[in-house]
C-alpha cells in the first residue's frame, strides 16, 4: 500500500521590467538652401524651442521623459520613451501525492509555480509596453505639431534668405495663420 504525501512548495519572483520604445519619421522641409544652411536654420529653431545643441544634433527630454533627437541635416527625428515596473509575487502550491510519484509531482508542481510566475512578468511587460505605446502616440500628436512649426518656420527663413540672394527684397507680407508668405524681391 502507498503512502500519500502533502508537498508544498514556494516560489518566488522579483524582478525589474524595463521596457522601451520609439518611433522615427522626418521633419518636413524644403531644401531651398545648401543642406548646411538647412540644418543650420533646423538648428536654430530647435533650440529656440528648448533643445540642446551638440554638432547636428539637436535634444531635449520632457518632463514626461520623453527623449527626442533631431538631426538637423538629414530633418529625422528620433522619440525615444521609456518605462519601468517591478514584479514581486510569491505562488504557494500544495499538492497530495502517492509515494511512487512524489519527486516527479514536486517537480511539475514547481514548474508550474514558475510558469504562472514567468507569466506574471509578461502581464508587466506587456502592460507596460500597451501604456507607453498609448502615450508614445499622444506624444507624438503634439510634438508633430510643435516640430511642423520650427520645419516651417525654417524653410520662411530660407526663402527670405534665397530671395536676398536674387536680388533687393521690396517687401515681405507674412501670415502666420495660413502659412503664407509673400515675398517682393527686385531683381
Amino acid at each position: 500500500m502507498s503512502r500519500a504525501y502533502t508537498i508544498r512548495i514556494s516560489e518566488s519572483i522579483r524582478e525589474h521590467v524595463r521596457v522601451e520604445d520609439g518611433v522615427q519619421t522626418r521633419l518636413e522641409v524644403l531644401a531651398v538652401l545648401s543642406e548646411e544652411e538647412m540644418a543650420e536654420l533646423i538648428a536654430e529653431e530647435l533650440v529656440d524651442l528648448g533643445f540642446e545643441r551638440d554638432g547636428d544634433t539637436l535634444t531635449r527630454t520632457d518632463e514626461d521623459g520623453v527623449e527626442i533627437s533631431v538631426d538637423a541635416k538629414s530633418a529625422t527625428v528620433t522619440v525615444r520613451v521609456s518605462a519601468e515596473g517591478d514584479v514581486d509575487e510569491t505562488i504557494e502550491r500544495s499538492a497530495r501525492v502517492y509515494e511512487e510519484v512524489l519527486k516527479d509531482s514536486r517537480k511539475r508542481l514547481r514548474d508550474s509555480a514558475r510558469a504562472e510566475l514567468k507569466g506574471k512578468v509578461d502581464e508587466e511587460r506587456e502592460k507596460l509596453t500597451e501604456e507607453l505605446a498609448n502615450a508614445l502616440e499622444a506624444k507624438l500628436r503634439d510634438l508633430r505639431r510643435e516640430l511642423d512649426g520650427a520645419g516651417t518656420r525654417a524653410t520662411a527663413e530660407a526663402l527670405k534668405v534665397r530671395a536676398g540672394q536674387l536680388g533687393e527684397i521690396q517687401e515681405i507680407h507674412e501670415n502666420d495663420e495660413t502659412g503664407e508668405l509673400t515675398i517682393k524681391v527686385k531683381v
